[in-house]
């Protein structure tokens, strides 16, 4: 029974070192830069505050308007309206 189980554990020890190699090897040769596959999440993207309603968006997604001489990121043309207007209005 022991001499079954020292051989259970070689060939386990034996399968893992095989993994270990293969994903050294695979990240070895892997491409290097690439776009990321099926699978693979893209990588992640600044956020940008929409001070109106408070909310994060992808800088990619978020509409931008100068308001007040500073360049601001809103989440929708309601609230880039509304920061336009409330700028309009103080002064």
């Amino acid at each position: 029974m022991i001499r079954l189980l020292a051989i259970l554990f070689r060939f386990l020890m034996a399968l893992l070192l095989v993994r270990l190699g293969m994903r050294a090897l695979s990240s070895w040769l892997g491409p290097r830069g690439a776009a990321p596959g099926p699978g693979k999440p893209p990588p992640p993207e600044d956020l940008v505050r929409d001070r109106i309603c408070n909310t994060f968006l992808p800088r990619s997604r978020a509409l931008r308007a100068v308001v007040g001489g500073h360049e601001e990121y809103f989440c929708s043309a309601a609230c880039r309206d509304r920061a336009l207007l409330g700028v309009s209005q103080a002064s």
